[in-house]
């Protein structure tokens, strides 16, 4: 779990807004209570620091960085549809999610052989339409950042 790690980085921005509350107005605190309210936050982020460990905030950290880096179109599709049979998917087209959650979809065109689309479509237990082209664009309307190679 991250919640440490997380932790621990609001106690450090904690007490660095305190910090920088504390250059802006000197008079509103004593040295005394500056340096208590100081060793409270070195204590709680010594013992937590102790307590997650160096190694445990390094791989957190690391899972941060590798989970937010751009994934190619092969380890996409492995993840929204398990890997492929026969190796038979090719990309053609790709664009991946900016920020996930926020950003509404990954768009991906493939080429895949019969045996996979039919593996595809087992999976979720899809259902087939077929639309004349100007109506599948427009189903497609409300998508504001739709690649322009996206024409079904």
């Amino acid at each position: 779990m991250m919640a440490d790690t997380i932790l621990l980085g609001l106690l450090l921005g904690c007490l660095l807004l305190f910090l920088i509350y504390i250059a802006l107005k000197p008079n509103k605190f004593s040295k005394r209570k500056i340096l208590l309210i100081f060793m409270v936050f070195s204590i709680a982020i010594v013992s937590l620091f102790l307590f997650t460990g160096f190694k445990k905030i390094n791989s957190d950290i690391t899972r941060i960085i590798k989970n937010s880096s751009p994934k190619t179109p092969e380890e996409v599709y492995s993840l929204l549809f398990k890997k492929p049979i026969d190796s038979c998917m090719t990309t053609i087209n790709f664009k991946d999610q900016v920020i996930p959650k926020l950003d509404c979809c990954i768009w991906m065109e493939v080429k895949l052989c019969p045996t996979e689309l039919t593996r595809l479509i087992k999976l979720k237990n899809y259902q087939s339409s077929v639309y004349r082209k100007t109506d599948s664009l427009n189903l497609l309307k409300p998508f504001s950042d739709k690649p322009i190679w996206w024409t079904p």
